[in-house]
């Protein structure tokens, strides 16, 4: 297959045209927030001229904030969801599991489970978080995976509206898809802490890695936090809606239990099929493990 050049410096021209042009009446979106800026260097691209294609015996995580599934515009009275575009990118990266970000769930706004919608297009099992009620429905986070959890469950996060993190625990690795609070440095470093407290309270004695993935809406990730975390996923922009693009969805591996883990790769990655620039605001990130 043949692959277009890595996304990194597209963003401006598009940026300048579109800022600003996304609207919603919930707090939680971000087109009406400046991150600031990330440096212009552009990451390696280790699939560069390879493809996307899953390399034998390995484990492909996900994150991606879809926007309700609306592309870079949003009108809080007309739905304009594709599912197909979204499900679209998201058979393409062909994850395990994949973290997923803004998601309606019968609402006045979209009457339709968008996660539901997403996982009939993909082949995928849904596990839905809702985090708060809206309009006349839910609003939350989701995962997608190929095999079913052994066990879930959905803690509460400090915000300006609430939030979660949602864990799912499997076999080999437990993982865990968030989206933190995007108006305060304080309530993204309490998110962190109450995670890592999570975890060392009720997995202290397991040895299998714990990742951690989603839409954390800071370019700069607090100190104290990577004192227990290690970001694993790419450092190329993923948050396209403004006129600074920058580094705000990732993919982070705990290392309080001082796991054992292989990144083999990492990238945002982009296909002749779709144009991912258009599908939402942000762009997908994947990390490709050793099994």
């Amino acid at each position: 297959m043949k692959i277009k050049r890595f996304i990194l410096f597209a963003f401006s021209g598009c940026c300048l045209a579109l800022a600003g042009a996304a609207c919603s009446g919930l707090e939680g979106d971000n087109s009406d927030f400046d991150f600031g800026d990330m440096t212009s260097n552009a990451p390696d691209n280790p699939y560069d001229g390879q493809g996307y294609d899953r390399l034998p015996n390995s484990v492909r995580l996900a994150t991606y904030n879809t926007h309700r599934c609306e592309g870079w515009t949003q009108n809080a009275g007309t739905d304009r969801a594709n599912y197909n575009n979204t499900a679209k990118v998201i058979s393409l990266m062909d994850p395990d599991v994949i973290a997923l970000q803004e998601l309606d769930k019968n609402t006045t706004w979209h009457p339709d489970d968008q996660l539901q919608e997403l996982a009939d297009r993909t082949g995928m099992r849904p596990y839905y978080c809702k985090t708060i009620d809206y309009r006349g429905g839910d609003y939350g986070i989701g995962i997608l995976c190929k095999v079913a959890p052994k066990t879930t469950y959905a803690g509460d996060l400090p915000g300006t509206e609430a939030r979660k993190f949602f864990l799912a625990e499997f076999d080999d690795y437990i993982f865990i898809a968030t989206h933190f609070c995007h108006q305060s440095d304080e309530n993204r470093q309490r998110s962190f802490e109450i995670v890592t407290e999570y975890i060392a309270a009720n997995y202290a004695s397991y040895a299998k890695p714990i990742y951690l993935a989603g839409d954390l809406n800071t370019s700069k990730l607090p100190a104290a936090a990577l004192e227990s975390w290690k970001i694993i996923s790419t450092s190329a922009n993923t948050f396209v809606n403004t006129t600074s693009p920058s580094r705000i969805d990732y993919v982070l591996v705990y290392t309080g239990n001082s796991p054992s883990y292989e990144v083999l790769r990492t990238a945002v990655p982009s296909y002749e099929e779709i144009n991912v620039m258009t599908v939402s605001d942000h762009l997908p990130v994947l990390v490709d493990l050793k099994k």
